[in-house]
């Protein structure tokens, strides 16, 4: 892809520069010219351009990310055709990727770990309810905001969850690939599941659990073997993550949660036992034991340094298939894996070796299974061991909660609780969790009533800092900072969220504003020492008027008119400058006609007083003889001057 820097793209977006290049598109950061912000702009690549299946996917990618709308997802708001080019407008993130975090710090302290994964989750999560699968989850696609904000991006490969058929070819990332993705080339929710507990092994252990020279051979290790315990490399996780890593990524996806729902409510509550000490705390996670996957699939050799497609036949892939992508240099990019088309009868080479060893072990094998499912079908149906989990219903509404729960049989409780997360009116949590085993009795649904309203900590007259303290001390978080001229001393708060009195919601960024001190006094001021007050202390002068002044003298200012309330810094003001007082000299107006006498006086801009015993009809010819004002008399405009015609 050319560099398109300067260039307007949609007759909208003005490109700026090269953000990232991947296999299917090159990112630039972008300006919005009819909103006036940033945004990522994706062109796929010219070579594709014409290519109608990639053009298909690429406006599929954006349509599915259209769908969703999180705070821990990277917004999409446009996407359109320029003459050649396809392109999506999306959210700008500016940060580093959650890969450039693993590279700088290697494995991260437990606590950082789980601050980054569970926002990560909660966007995965949305996804899943909105039946979207990522399929391409990776450290490449969760971006760390400068902001500290924490976003999934990137759904290139993402597809509807009930269109997760079956294809010729292996969709992913090879370090992140599920078994059954490997195995069959199928995907469901649990598939996102694996991925994104690779990437928790990863963050925790510095290190990815399956390595090798050849991205056939990590492929082969994700089907054959089981992850192992982040805990084998780096001694401090706790046990209860190595229990979690374990069952997010079993090998048996029937061992694993049903989707990121599932998962993020057990990772939210072992984050809370582990911040309480409670470090070997059980949390309701099943027993995980993936040994039970004897099939191999063997794939053939590629170069270990370049984005994969493991497929002989290129021709073979249909319009929801991805293909050739890049040279991306490393496992973690996103590779196309060929089952080969290996049937149920038919053998790959390394499973026919070793088959008589292992038929008799099979046998026994299946026969223990066999007793064992017909036993614990009973155990956990009809038997004892019959119960039932209690989902996860964040973020549903009551109804919604109460239909989902009806198939327990349970005695549903509503209770109200503040949120500073969950919106008004839907649900926050359950008691007992979700997740845990339901023995029957009484769920309690736990809908949220907003975030608590409480009152703001009195900040008046302090200065940023310790404004900022009082903020941080009373739970809220320091919010915009403004400058603006005021009567307040110079660099103490004025006004902020909450100055008023009313109750503002719990944990709200108070925003403040600091006085830059007074604006300065000038008028009486000569009008240049004025101009020169003004502009010293960052003003500018948008407009010098004059006026007639009785007090103020010619030259000197008689007012400053700010141009805006607040008056911030590099703000303006307009000048009102006095031409003195506003002086006239009477005229001699005896023999003048009344009409004429009277016009001439009003035109200096003195009231006139007729005393007369002539008719109006006769004041064009009637002269005036006397005025109350000698000729050449010095009077003020507006003051009032007595003509007689007796």
């Amino acid at each position: 892809m050319p560099d398109l820097a300067g260039r307007i793209i949609g007759e909208r977006y003005r490109v700026e520069q090269i953000v990232a290049r991947g296999g299917m598109a090159t990112v630039y950061l972008a300006v919005d010219l009819r909103l006036e912000r940033k945004v990522a702009l994706k062109i796929i690549h010219p070579h594709l351009a014409n290519d109608i299946s990639f053009r298909d996917k690429f406006i599929r990618e954006a349509r599915i990310a259209a769908k969703l709308s999180h705070p821990n997802l990277v917004n999409v708001f446009d996407q359109g055709e320029d003459g050649d080019m396809a392109f999506m407008a999306m959210e700008f993130v500016s940060g580093i990727t959650l890969r450039d975090a693993l590279k700088d710090f290697g494995a991260l302290d437990w606590k950082r770990a789980l601050d980054l994964f569970e926002p990560m989750l909660s966007g995965l999560a949305a996804a899943h309810r909105a039946g979207i699968l990522h399929r391409d989850l990776k450290p490449e696609n969760v971006l760390l905001a400068d902001d500290g904000r924490i976003k999934l991006g990137d759904f290139g490969l993402a597809r509807d969850i009930d269109n997760n058929t079956a294809t010729g070819s292996l969709v992913g990332t090879v370090a992140y690939l599920s078994p059954e993705l490997v195995m069959r080339g199928t995907a469901d929710a649990r598939s996102d599941v694996y991925a994104a507990g690779i990437m928790l092994f990863e963050m925790l252990a510095g290190r990815q659990p399956f390595e090798g020279e050849q991205a056939v051979q990590i492929a082969y290790q994700h089907a054959n073997d089981n992850v192992p315990a982040p805990s084998k490399y780096n001694p401090n996780v706790p046990p209860l993550l190595d229990e979690l890593v374990l069952w997010a990524t079993a090998r048996d996806a029937a061992h694993r949660p049903n989707d990121a729902v599932e998962l993020l409510a057990v990772v939210q509550r072992a984050k809370a036992e582990l911040k309480a000490g409670r470090k070997d705390t059980a949390i309701g996670i099943p027993t995980v034991n993936s040994s039970n996957l004897n099939s191999t699939t063997v794939m053939p050799t590629v170069a270990n340094d370049a984005t994969q497609i493991l497929n002989p036949d290129i021709s073979r892939l249909d319009a929801d298939d991805t293909r050739v992508i890049s040279d991306l240099g490393n496992f973690n990019q996103t590779a196309v894996l060929d089952d080969l088309g290996y049937t149920d009868q038919q053998l790959n080479p390394l499973e026919e070796i070793g088959r008589k060893r292992r038929g008799f072990g099979i046998l026994i094998t299946t026969l223990l299974i066999v007793l064992l499912g017909a036993g614990s079908g009973w155990w956990f149906s009809s038997g004892p061991g019959g119960l039932n989990f209690i989902p996860n219903l964040t973020s549903r509404t009551a109804d919604e909660a109460q239909v989902t729960l009806s198939n327990l049989k349970a005695n549903i409780a509503i209770a109200e609780e503040n949120s500073a997360t969950v919106a008004k009116g839907l649900v926050i949590r359950t008691d007992p969790a979700a997740g845990s085993f339901f023995f029957g009795g009484t769920i309690t649904v736990y809908v949220s009533s907003g975030p608590r309203l409480v009152n703001a900590p009195n900040l008046l007259g302090l200065n940023l800092a310790e404004a900022t303290a009082e903020i941080v001390k009373a739970g809220f978080s320091l919010g915009e900072v403004t400058s603006a001229f005021n009567e307040a001393p110079l660099g103490k708060v004025f006004d902020y969220l909450g100055a008023d009195g009313n109750q503002i919601p719990e944990t709200s960024k108070i925003n403040l504003s600091v006085s830059l001190g007074a604006i300065p006094v000038v008028a009486g001021l000569e009008q240049e020492a004025a101009v020169a007050a003004i502009q010293a202390v960052g003003l500018k002068i948008n407009e010098i008027t004059e006026d007639y002044s009785d007090t103020i003298a010619a030259g000197q200012v008689i007012s400053l008119i700010p141009q805006s309330e607040p008056l911030g810094k590099n703000g303006t003001v307009n000048l009102v400058v006095s031409k003195g007082p506003n002086i006239v000299t009477v005229p001699n107006m005896i023999g003048q006609t009344v009409l004429a006498a009277k016009a001439a006086l009003e035109s200096l801009g003195l009231r006139v007083v007729v005393n007369t015993d002539q008719l109006t009809t006769r004041w064009g010819v009637v002269p005036v003889k006397r005025q109350s004002a000698a000729a050449g008399t010095q009077m003020r405009v507006g003051d009032s001057i007595t003509i007689s015609t007796r």
